[in-house]
Parts: C-alpha cells; structure tokens; sequence
C-alpha cells in the first residue's frame, strides 16, 4: 500500500476515535455521578497535612465537604 492508499482508513480510523471518544465524555457529564450531596466513606480531609476528620459529608453542587464526624482526629 502505497501513502494515498493508507489516508483513507486512517482518517476513517481517526475519525470513529474522536467520535467514540466525544460520546464518552458526554455519557459521563450527564450521567450525574458525583453530582447529589453524599458521604465519602473511608476518605480523610486533611488541612495543612494534618486529620481533621474521616467520612466527610460532601456537597458537589456547592463545593463544600462537611466534617460531621463526631469524634474529629486529631
């Protein structure tokens, strides 16, 4: 196969990639993961290196992680 021969199922190649690709990103910013107020659990919050607390509460839409632990580590 000589380079003119080659283009064709390369941009066809390229072309289903991009498509493929622009579906997923798509399929995963509608698909609403991550996006209700939820619990973390088994993540810890750290300020400055240290524990504040573990299993916070987080609120995506508002951009805020809540710490309701009861018993904070130190």
């Amino acid at each position: 196969m000589d380079s003119h021969e080659l283009r064709r199922p390369m941009g066809l190649g390229l072309a289903i990639g991009l498509a493929i690709g622009v579906a997923g990103a798509a399929l995963g910013a509608s698909s609403g993961w991550g996006e209700n107020d939820h619990y973390e659990m088994g993540w810890t919050v750290l300020i400055a290196g240290k524990r504040v607390c573990a299993d916070p509460y987080v609120r995506p839409g508002e951009r805020e992680i809540e710490c309701r632990s009861a018993n904070p580590l130190q």
